[in-house]
């Protein structure tokens, strides 16, 4: 049977929402919800994870959030047994989770939404974080690390031959990604050449007969070698006829988080080896 929580709970978090609505968390929260796996790795990676009480069903990393409990799916929540924990705060990523996030406004829970779109609100996050949940000076440590690191990483691929890929996001159905999305940001770092970026949409279906005619001459998939086999059908793809169906490790891309730049070397080195390769 459903119960509510106790009125100074309540009261508490009246406070926590005029903060947030005033335009920052005036207090330190000290058990936080995050709804979303980047966030959760975000929190973290600054040193707030002691804070963090309850986490979404595909938050994994690191090893230690997976004996947390599961209050939410990717847009859906376990009302009940959020308000159960009675958190402090209840991190969502805007722009994808804003059902969810009205839906918990609904019951006066202490929303915050982190933005997530680019490489660079990658810093922008941690600090925010840092800030909110009283790891500032960590926060901002590692967002500086990450700011020099990207920049270097930026310098050493300037005035590299593009190389015209298409990256396997999903499939079926067959989906890639375009400009919007910090995987796309990651493509035109590293030299890459996405037939689709200026899609209207972050991560488009597309299909397979524009794939074929774009003639790539890489294909990367992050869902594994297996998914790579039904390019074979087309051997004189040049991805097909030079070897350069590659995969990446999935979760260092899909979520921006300190492990990204990690994914964005991996990406880099795969351009790398087929722009060795002679262009179609």
């Amino acid at each position: 049977m459903f119960t509510w929580p106790d009125k100074p709970h309540w009261l508490r978090h009246g406070l926590w929402m005029l903060c947030l609505l005033a335009g920052g968390v005036q207090a330190t929260p000290q058990r936080i919800v995050s709804l979303t796996p980047h966030i959760t790795e975000q929190l973290f990676a600054i040193g707030a994870g002691a804070q963090v009480i309850a986490v979404d069903e595909a938050s994994d990393w690191p090893q230690s959030v997976r004996n947390l409990p599961k209050v939410a799916s990717y847009q859906s929540v376990n009302l009940e047994r959020l308000l159960a924990l009675q958190p402090d705060l209840v991190i969502v990523w805007d722009g994808y989770q804003q059902t969810l996030r009205d839906q918990l406004r609904q019951w006066q829970l202490p929303v915050l939404e982190m933005q997530s779109a680019h490489l660079d609100d990658l810093p922008t996050d941690l600090r925010r974080l840092g800030a909110v949940t009283g790891h500032r000076q960590q926060a901002d440590a590692l967002a500086a690390s990450l700011e020099q690191r990207l920049a270097r990483l930026r310098q050493q691929q300037r005035q590299q031959r593009p190389v015209r890929l298409f990256f396997q996001l999903w499939n079926p159905p067959l989906t890639t990604v375009a400009r919007g999305g910090w995987i796309q940001d990651a493509i035109a770092l590293c030299g890459g050449d996405n037939p689709f970026a200026d899609s209207l949409v972050a991560y488009p279906q597309v299909d397979l007969e524009r794939v074929l005619l774009q003639q790539p001459e890489l294909i990367l998939s992050v869902q594994g070698a297996d998914s790579l086999r039904h390019w074979q059908q087309w051997p004189n793809l040049p991805a097909v006829q030079h070897q350069q169906l590659k995969t990446l490790q999935p979760d260092r891309l899909q979520r921006l988080t300190p492990r990204t730049l990690d994914g964005v070397e991996e990406l880099c080195q795969r351009i790398a080896e087929a722009r060795h390769e002679p262009p179609h």
